[in-house]
């Protein structure tokens, strides 16, 4: 660990942009959302977000550098976009060909939050640690993927992180991590890649009185965290609560958007579609988001076996904090509070949960 001075920061954004592209938020249509950017001046440095149930609006009001939370869009879709050829088919002299496309792209992602780096742990998981069949594409992209994580400072009303066992400052999973102090930046290598980046860059040793000013911000950042989740005995909960008439309530209100699925930094299902050329010679095998709040998301054999909104809805709310848990041993949720700031409808889901587990207290 070691400190550097708040105008070195450009110095440790061209040492990670010599050797990749990098992906940071940006200010967007109004929005913090995220993009490649070539220049640290891109960051939206000094403007928050004030989000709450079905409202955002971001306004510049900090004097730090890492002022806001995180961008409305996960980062993910830089690992795997939203739509993507993953595989190319070739007719040639009665020979059909595949040929997989693989990420050849070295990508940085600077500026994660705790939140979103738990993301993609958890999507290791799915796609490769604990998946007997591993996703190659997934596998390359993550391989080239360079972390510059940053320790959280600027939680919204709707985060509700610690709910989900998560840290303001990321214990491992980044390649770097900065912690922002008053007057200086301590940054931290988490790899030999990291290490690498950091061995260019002048630092001074780090003081008791950083560490001492660090861990002050963090305990006082906790509690700014109000939202909360309480996940004790949650999956048997929700398990008792499956015929919960709760579920047709939130079910009238949803509209089955998909904008929860969409912006989730842990939801992962896909759909597999067929671009043919006209004579047959060429093919392209392109996966695209799905979501299960797409009416033809659980159909099988012609059948729909969820029909309903509520039922959908329950299939997500159960995924996240119940199914997740019996498949990788530990819940799809890291507390981000997007789903709460973009449902259209209003919809919190910590408050589904609350009102489940007072059903099961009730009964």
């Amino acid at each position: 660990m070691k400190k550097i001075k708040k105008t070195q920061i450009n110095q440790l954004f061209e040492a990670v942009k010599n050797e990749y592209s990098v992906v940071a938020p940006v200010i967007k249509e109004g929005v913090i959302s995220l993009d490649f950017i070539t220049d640290i001046s891109q960051i939206p440095s000094g403007f928050t977000e004030d989000e709450k149930g079905n409202s955002y609006k971001v306004a510049k009001s900090s004097d730090r550098f890492f002022s806001y939370s995180r961008p409305y869009l996960p980062f993910k879709r830089f690992i795997i976009p939203p739509e993507f050829v993953f595989m190319k088919v070739v007719k040639n002299d009665g020979r059909i060909n595949f040929t997989e496309v693989i990420p050849d792209k070295k990508i940085a992602l600077f500026d994660i939050r705790p939140c979103d780096l738990k993301a993609l742990q958890i999507l290791d998981d799915v796609f490769i640690n604990k998946n007997p069949h591993p996703d190659s594409y997934y596998a390359k992209a993550r391989e080239e993927l360079f972390i510059v994580a940053v320790t959280c400072f600027s939680p919204t009303e709707n985060c509700f992180c610690s709910s989900m066992g998560i840290s303001l400052k990321p214990e491992h999973g980044y390649d770097i991590l900065i912690t922002e102090l008053k007057d200086s930046f301590l940054i931290r290598a988490g790899s030999e890649k990291g290490s690498k980046i950091l061995k260019g860059i002048k630092a001074e040793e780090v003081s008791q009185t950083d560490l001492v000013e660090e861990e002050k911000t963090i305990k006082e950042t906790e509690k700014k965290i109000n939202k909360k989740v309480s996940t004790e005995n949650l999956s048997q909960i929700l398990y008792s609560q499956i015929d919960s008439k709760q579920w047709e309530k939130v079910g009238s209100k949803c509209l089955a958007c998909t904008a929860c699925t969409q912006l989730c930094p842990t939801c992962f299902c896909f759909n597999i579609v067929e671009k043919n050329s006209t004579d047959g010679s060429y093919s392209e095998r392109i996966r695209v988001y799905d979501s299960c709040f797409n009416p033809e998301f659980a159909t099988v054999h012609r059948f729909n076996i969820r029909q309903s909104i509520a039922s959908r809805y329950r299939q997500w709310l159960m995924h996240k904090f119940a199914y997740w848990t019996d498949q990788f041993g530990s819940y799809g949720c890291v507390g981000c509070g997007r789903c709460i700031t973009w449902c259209p409808a209003g919809i919190d889901i910590t408050e589904e949960i609350k009102k489940l587990r007072e059903g099961y207290d009730n009964h």
